[in-house]
């Protein structure tokens, strides 16, 4: 798998050449971080990708579904084996996520992925 390297805003990357470009386990690690970003309905070409955060800030959210629902994202990346480890932290006050997962890929690679989720 090769996809190119994103910046910490989240835009591609230009001007190094092949330097832009990630492979292996840094390529899958991406891949998890773009899919928890894509909002459900979002992209006009797959209305299905993505995770309806939006449904999940609500008061008294589902947690089991949003589990769920991350899980399969995660999963549906290719090269990613199996989830070893998923939390999902919430500020029932202020509406705010933290979602740690830790996976191996298929390269063997135990890796972490952290992703937090406010309603601004």
């Amino acid at each position: 798998m090769i996809v190119r390297e994103l910046d910490i805003n989240h835009d591609w990357t230009f001007g190094r050449g092949k330097a832009n470009y990630l492979t292996g386990s840094a390529a899958i690690r991406q891949c998890i971080k773009t899919k928890l970003f894509s909002l459900k309905n979002n992209w006009f070409l797959n209305k299905d990708d993505g995770i309806a955060w939006f449904n999940y800030l609500e008061k008294n959210p589902d947690t089991i579904q949003l589990e769920r629902e991350i899980k399969t994202a995660i999963l549906s990346v290719e090269g990613v084996n199996e989830i070893i480890h998923f939390t999902i932290l919430l500020d029932s006050i202020t509406r705010i996520f933290l979602v740690q997962v830790t996976y191996n890929d298929k390269y063997n690679n135990l890796n972490e992925v952290e992703y937090y989720v406010d309603s601004h």
